[in-house]
This record gives structure tokens, C-alpha cells and sequence, in this order.
């Protein structure tokens, strides 16, 4: 008859208190061998560290066989600990609980190969179900505060990055609190994130912020954001491609299932910051405002728009222009239609399901009210700048 394992008074705990030592430097050569992240510890923390850690792991196993009971949270605070530590030295969640897997199917064979006897051997094989049991317990309990320090550490780092944003935007010294947090300071991308949906409806919030903060840090570690409801901004590296920018927008798009604007300027240097952030804040805005679909929009894309948005005599001037055209929208279609096709009378005919001396005579009537010709290569500029004007205050840009 086979002796319950987990009798303290048997001769199979002698067996495994006499060889716990040296299964515990089995386990951390397995670990080592096996798990990269921890073959890159210091020397010194493998040899006073983790045998004496492996040893305690053992001698729990060992005293909770004798009392007939799992762990308890009492039981796992040195683990915890450990955990805790790896998690602060950056050591991934896998390769912590391999750790856990590794070690005990180590220390097994080990045991495996010294057991001297028949009975030792199928004592060790009645232990398997409390071993995984005890596996059972401790592991989830390992993983739960290994992402616990982990969140509050990632929530520290974003502050810090947040602290850090704000500074820079704001023109504000920076460079202590930069090097407090180990960021290397230089040009960067200024963007102007926009995301309206997500700002009206407050079930999009937190899934959208969630992904934009997401897939900066994808896009670079050293990214800064000072986000809030309707989007927020986001300086980054400027060593980083422009292109990059473009594809991480249209994938917080998507995952988000918003409509996401970005106005982007280049500040080559920490000084230029807050005046790209003004400039891209004003490209976004007008993005936004226009109607534009998802995607980063940089000065080229709206320098006519950005300039007729200003206020100022030439942008009251082009408004005047189409004023005697505002209470005639056959006049002002024919217009659109009329420039939209580069000046094709055909096609905008076409367009407007009309025959083409009908579009002639109205944009004569719009040469007799204006007192200025579509039809002159000199005037069609003037009506181009002028609908944009128009069509901004429209906006209210």
C-alpha cells in the first residue's frame, strides 16, 4: 500500500526535505537555460536570489503537503514580491510564469532520478495532482499582481509623458523633467488629434482613447500625448517617418470606428512647439470643419483654406465678390460645376443636366452681377479663392 504523500510523518517528506537544496538549483538551471529574460539577470541575483526563492517555493509545496491545504494569500507574499520586482525591471508576464512551469518540472525529474526506491518514485507520482494544484493556485495569484504593478507603473509612465507634453506645449521649461523621465528631448511632429464622434457619443470615448493611445505608443515609446473627450495631442519624434503618422491614424480609425482628423506641422526644435501646435491645431480645425474624411492633413493639403480662414480685408473682399450671388443658387451651381470641370462647358452642362447655352447665360448673369468673368483666365483665380472663402464661412471657420 502506497503512503500518502502528504503525511509530514512519512518517509517521503525526508526524502524531499534531504534533496530540496539541490532540486532547487535544478530549477534555476532549467529557468536559465530556458527562459531568455532571465538568463540576462546579474550573476549575483541568480546566486542569492532566485536559489533562495526557488528553495522557499519548495519548502511552502513541502509544508502545505503536511497541512492539506492550498496556498493562501499569506502564503504568496514572497512570490508576490518577485513578481512585483519583475515586473518593475521589465521582464515579460510569460517569461514569469514559465518560470513557475519550468522550475517544478524540473525539481520533478530531479527527484525523478534520485529517488532510490519503487516507493519513492510512486509517491512522487501520487504527488502530481497537489503539485498541479498548488500550480493552480500560485500562478494566477503571481500573474494578478505582476498586472497590477504593471498597470500602475504604465499609468505613472503616461502621466509622466502627459507632465512632460503639456511643458512643451506650453512652452514651458522642460528639460529637467525630461531627463527625470529618461526622455530624450528634439524635434518632433506636432498633431492635432480630432475625433468628433467619439466626443458626441460617450460610449466612444474611452474605447477610442484607449486605441489612440494604443497604437502612439506602437508607433513610438518616446511619443507624448495630452489627450482628452474630442481627441487631444500628440508630439512625436521627429525622427520618426512622416509616413508612419499617416498609417497610424487610419488604423485608430478603424480599430476605433471613429472618424479621426489630424492637422500635423515639423517643429525642428523643443522652441517651435507651441507655434506647430497652434499652426496644426488650425489644420485640424479645418479638416474637421470641411468635412474631410479620416487621415493627417499637413499645410499643403489646406494652405489655401488655411489663409483664406483669417480675417482680413483680400478674405472680405472675395466674400463681396460672390454677394450678389448668394440669393441666386442656380448662379452659384453653375459656378461650382463650371470650375470643378476646369472650365469645360461641356461637361458641366452635363453635370447639371442642363444644355449648354443655359450654363452659358448664367455665367454671363454671373459676369453682369459680379462686374467679373468666369470665362477670363485673370478672374476665374478671384471665384476659385472666393468659393473657399465662402464655403469656410459657411463653416464657420
Amino acid at each position: 500500500m502506497t503512503v500518502a504523500p502528504d503525511d509530514p510523518d512519512t518517509p517521503f517528506a525526508g526524502f524531499l526535505a534531504a534533496h530540496l537544496p539541490e532540486a532547487a538549483r535544478e530549477m534555476v538551471t532549467a529557468v536559465i537555460k530556458t527562459v531568455p529574460d532571465y538568463e540576462r539577470l546579474p550573476h549575483d541575483l541568480i546566486e542569492q536570489d532566485l536559489v533562495r526563492r526557488a528553495e522557499e517555493n519548495l519548502r511552502l509545496f513541502l509544508r502545505l503537503l503536511g497541512e492539506h491545504r492550498d496556498p493562501r494569500p499569506e502564503d504568496m507574499t514572497g512570490m508576490i514580491d518577485v513578481a512585483v520586482r519583475r515586473a518593475r525591471e521589465g521582464i515579460p508576464l510569460d517569461a514569469v510564469l514559465a518560470v513557475y512551469h519550468r522550475g517544478a518540472l524540473a525539481a520533478w525529474n530531479h527527484l525523478v532520478t534520485v529517488a532510490g526506491t519503487d516507493r519513492e518514485r510512486e509517491e512522487l507520482l501520487a504527488a502530481v495532482p497537489l503539485l498541479l494544484g498548488y500550480l493552480g493556485a500560485v500562478v494566477p495569484g503571481v500573474a494578478a499582481s505582476y498586472l497590477d504593478e504593471r498597470q500602475d507603473l504604465h499609468w505613472e509612465q503616461r502621466e509622466a509623458k502627459r507632465a512632460l507634453g503639456q511643458a512643451l506645449l506650453q512652452g514651458k521649461p522642460a528639460e529637467l523633467l525630461a531627463e527625470r523621465f529618461g526622455i530624450t528631448l528634439g524635434g518632433y511632429h506636432v498633431l492635432a488629434l480630432r475625433t468628433p464622434e467619439a466626443a458626441e457619443s460617450g460610449d466612444g470615448v474611452r474605447p477610442a482613447m484607449r486605441v489612440i493611445h494604443g497604437e502612439i505608443d506602437a508607433l513610438s515609446p518616446q511619443a507624448l500625448t495630452v489627450l482628452d473627450r474630442a481627441g487631444g495631442w500628440v508630439l512625436v519624434p521627429a525622427t520618426e517617418p512622416s509616413a508612419r503618422l499617416d498609417t497610424a491614424v487610419g488604423r485608430i480609425a478603424a480599430a476605433a470606428g471613429v472618424r479621426v482628423i489630424a492637422g500635423t506641422a515639423l517643429a525642428a526644435m523643443v522652441s517651435e512647439i507651441p507655434a506647430r501646435a497652434e499652426e496644426a491645431g488650425e489644420i485640424a480645425r479645418l479638416a474637421l470643419g470641411l468635412g474631410r474624411p479620416t487621415g493627417v492633413y499637413r499645410m499643403s493639403d489646406l494652405a489655401l483654406q488655411y489663409q483664406f480662414a483669417r480675417p482680413g480685408p483680400a478674405r472680405a473682399w472675395l466674400l463681396g465678390l460672390l454677394g450678389p450671388l448668394t440669393d441666386h443658387p442656380h448662379l452659384m451651381q453653375a459656378l461650382r460645376a463650371y470650375l470643378a470641370h476646369d472650365h469645360n462647358r461641356v461637361a458641366a452642362a452635363e453635370s447639371l443636366v442642363v444644355h449648354r447655352n443655359t450654363l452659358n447665360y448664367r455665367l454671363n448673369r454671373i459676369a453682369a452681377l459680379t462686374g467679373y468673368d468666369p470665362g477670363r483666365s485673370e478672374h476665374t483665380p478671384l471665384f476659385a479663392a472666393a468659393l473657399t472663402a465662402f464655403d469656410l464661412a459657411g463653416a464657420d471657420l
